[in-house]
């Protein structure tokens, strides 16, 4: 949800202006002439940021003023967005919005919509491009393929937008036979038999579709379960301690606009970055996910430190009972790992096992979960694991929630977790719900500052996405307040 404001004062004329400016959104004015009227004063101050160029990372974001927490950064539709093709699941060709238990068609392609006269099947710069395609082509409604056929109208066409489009990352040199990407390919081209008889030069250009869907596209909510390319959000870099937070709102086209926001300060000169991987796997399964999606190691601050900033998120306990297993080189996939306090060294490979084998445990587990289940799991646990690693505080937090506000453990697991998130995700950019669940149960526990608590996890969720859990765990937290 954006929670900027809606409107401010328009500074040439002073009159009340609900029109933003269409860069940074933080300007208002009453018209456009008044817009263009004030662009010389304000071009200067209006983004924060250019885009640069360097040989390792390639085209990136980079602050050209200080920034302050709270600070819009920037704020764009996309040039292409739709289903996920990793997710299989109907939805509405016009506005991307779930339609699983609709039975609504297009009449033009009969591929499914929410309603017959959604809005979004008369948008020129969307379904009107691919119905008639979609109808001739015959090709059976599967959502999952819809985000590669738009793409592949756009660069049919020659649409500037596809122009953008290609000058992103999509890795192709990494994705050839061989690898998961390129028969993922394999399997898209059977699904669209249809449509490349028609047009078999399309088959070609789909290894860097691909590519770029799978290393650019953001997921938007809402749309729940759509995906998006963005010219400038694209470029934000990866690391594990970010400083740009974003969220999306669906604008009166129908499109998932992403604004993105500072979540601290941010010199001129710094590099904008987010996450494009999970806050709560260790540096081992990280950068594993970047390595295999994203085609590059992270060597950030928090990967390069053994214990993750002290979280102890991939941490042993060693056999020797007193010390600790810790990898001798993080950013080595390959390194041993040895107690800091005996000579006990094992295999990355013996790590890589274990911790494999218990995230097998943990995930049956959780399927039933009760409190017996999770406090016997959590036990066994932690006879091999730190109590910070991450199986141990996944299941913490489950338990969490299951347990009354008198048993002395619920306290202690809330702070273990609380001291997680506070380390890894510091300005509440990544793990907003889950730190607000967690503050929520601790509220409860006797000795607390349940007002405080309950105040904090309330901010946490404010930008949190209309109608999405997060949204509904603020509005019963607010009720809770007023109790």
């Amino acid at each position: 949800m954006d929670d900027a404001p809606k409107y401010g004062v328009c500074p040439v004329c002073g009159k009340n202006a609900t029109l933003k400016c269409g860069s940074c959104r933080r300007e208002f004015y009453c018209d456009k002439s008044h817009q263009s009227q004030d662009w010389p004063r304000y071009k200067s101050t209006c983004c924060g940021w250019e885009v640069n160029r360097d040989s390792s990372l390639g085209r990136h974001l980079v602050a050209t003023r200080d920034l302050t927490s709270g600070d819009v950064i920037l704020s764009e539709t996309p040039l292409v967005w739709g289903p996920s093709i990793h997710v299989d699941q109907r939805v509405c060709v016009g506005c991307g919005e779930r339609c699983e238990d609709i039975d609504a068609r297009c009449k033009g392609c009969c591929w499914p919509v929410c309603k017959s006269d959604c809005g979004g099947l008369s948008d020129k710069r969307r379904h009107q491009l691919e119905c008639a395609l979609l109808a001739r082509a015959r090709i059976i409604p599967r959502c999952e393929v819809l985000l590669i056929i738009r793409m592949l109208v756009l660069w049919r066409t020659k649409s500037r937008r596809w122009t953008t489009l290609a000058n992103l990352q999509s890795h192709e040199e990494s994705r050839g036979p061989g690898t998961e990407a390129h028969d993922e390919v394999l399997s898209i081209i059977q699904r669209l038999g249809p449509l490349l008889s028609m047009a078999s030069d399309c088959k070609d250009i789909l290894p860097k579709i691909c590519g770029l869907i799978d290393v650019n596209a953001l997921e938007t909510a809402p749309p729940d379960g759509s995906v998006a390319i963005y010219e400038n959000a694209s470029l934000l870099e990866h690391s594990c301690l970010a400083n740009t937070r974003h969220s999306f709102r669906v604008d009166d086209k129908g499109r998932p606009r992403i604004t993105v926001y500072a979540v601290t300060s941010v010199k001129r000169g710094e590099h904008l970055t987010t996450m494009y991987t999970h806050a709560l796997w260790s540096t081992r399964a990280r950068r594993e996910h970047l390595l295999a999606t994203k085609y590059f190691a992270c060597r950030c601050k928090r990967c390069a430190d053994p214990t993750e900033l002290g979280t102890h998120l991939g941490t042993f306990n060693c056999p020797c009972k007193n010390g600790l297993m810790l990898p001798n080189d993080p950013l080595n996939p390959s390194t041993d790992w040895s107690c800091n306090l005996c000579p006990g060294t094992v295999t990355s490979a013996e790590v890589a096992q274990l911790t494999d084998r218990l995230e097998e445990d943990v995930t049956e587990v959780m399927k039933q979960a009760t409190e017996r289940s999770l406090s016997d799991l959590l036990s066994r646990l932690m006879v091999l694991l730190h109590p910070g690693h991450q199986h141990c505080i996944s299941v913490s937090h489950s338990l969490m929630q299951l347990l009354p506000a008198t048993d002395p453990r619920k306290l202690e697991l809330c702070k273990r977790v609380m001291d997680t998130v506070s380390r890894l995700d510091p300005y509440g950019a990544r793990l907003a719900l889950y730190t607000a669940v967690t503050l929520r149960e601790l509220a409860t526990c006797p000795g607390e500052d349940r007002r405080a608590h309950l105040v904090k996890a309330a901010s946490l969720l404010k930008a949190e996405p209309t109608n999405s859990p997060g949204e509904k765990l603020r509005r019963l937290i607010e009720v809770e307040l007023q109790s």
